[in-house]
């Protein structure tokens, strides 16, 4: 058997240890004033980021590139590596010259010091929407971003955009294409896909755009008692007329199309593929064996000949 002997000296002595360690682990915990605390020239730093933006916008270089420290450093989704101040400015110089009614809105800044460490110093951060029209076609744009900067002697040393790269260049009209994914097959589908909505949507002016405007295009159907319809190219034009006005399809029809095979060939496409069609009102859902001959028209695939028929 074992004999426990109880010492007080001991017991303070763990005591004691005890609240030291937690004192130790408690002074760890670096909180949020001792780390950051309000910068001394606020006023001044909200100046300077404002009116490098100012100056960006009123397309200045000469007025804006003086923000900007000699080893200032920008990043953003829109490049890999930090920009220098000249590749900075020379990159919005591009996009700004295909620009015009540039103006930010709802703009907000704040800024504050971190007191130690490795980014010492003052920051301000800034966020709102910046609008602009593209000269060309006169499309309007409205992008929300925020920045956070980095000062260093009355200057801008490090800016960090952030701003949804992708939502953007969606609505500007690029496309994204998947890695090994064959560019022309990949745009033959959505093209595909956007008619056959733009029919669900009764939308026959957009249904148009998706054809091409030749002498020979034609839709050959068959329905469901085996008769086979071949519409010409002037009767597809009257079909798309008719489309807007009758609207045929409910809203809440919707589609899903499965085994592609999509052959481009130059300036000419095969395409086939299953479409099914699921109705609102619970009828039984309907599978059509579609193919499609397109041509790249002006650089954009259209299609001039449609065959549709029951999948049995």
């Amino acid at each position: 058997m074992y004999n426990l002997h109880f010492s007080p000296r001991k017991g303070l002595s763990l005591v004691l240890l005890f609240f030291v360690s937690s004192s130790l682990f408690a002074q760890k915990i670096i909180r949020h004033n001792d780390a950051i605390s309000l910068s001394k020239s606020a006023d001044q730093n909200v100046a300077i980021l404002n009116n490098y933006l100012d100056a960006l916008i009123a397309n200045d270089l000469v007025q804006a590139r003086p923000y900007l420290t000699a080893n200032y450093q920008e990043y953003g989704p829109s490049h890999d590596e930090p920009f220098t101040s000249e590749q900075a400015l020379a990159s919005w110089e591009a996009s700004s010259s295909q620009r015009t009614s540039q103006n930010i809105t709802d703009r907000r800044t704040l800024t504050f010091r971190e007191k130690s460490g490795p980014r010492e110093g003052d920051w301000v951060m800034g966020w709102g929407v910046y609008h602009w029209k593209d000269k060309e076609n006169g499309a309007a744009y409205d992008m929300p971003y925020q920045i956070t900067a980095r000062l260093s002697d009355g200057k801008l040393s490090e800016t960090h955009y952030y701003y949804d790269r992708a939502a953007i260049r969606d609505r500007m009209g690029y496309v994204s294409i998947p890695p090994g994914v064959d560019p022309d097959a990949y745009m033959i589908r959505r093209v595909l896909e956007a008619e056959t909505q733009a029919w669900l949507d009764n939308d026959g002016e957009k249904m148009g755009t998706f054809w091409a405007d030749l002498p020979y295009a034609a839709h050959t159907v068959t329905d469901e008692g085996g008769k086979a319809y071949d519409i010409t190219a002037t009767e597809i034009g009257e079909m798309v007329d008719r489309l807007s006005t009758q609207k045929p399809n409910k809203p809440g029809t919707i589609f899903v199309n499965t085994n592609y095979n999509i052959r481009p060939n130059g300036h000419a496409a095969w395409a086939s593929y299953e479409q099914t069609f699921r109705y609102p009102d619970g009828r039984a859902p309907v599978t059509n064996l579609e193919s499609r001959y397109l041509e790249k028209i002006d650089g954009e695939w259209k299609i001039s000949h449609m065959i549709s028929i029951p999948k049995r």
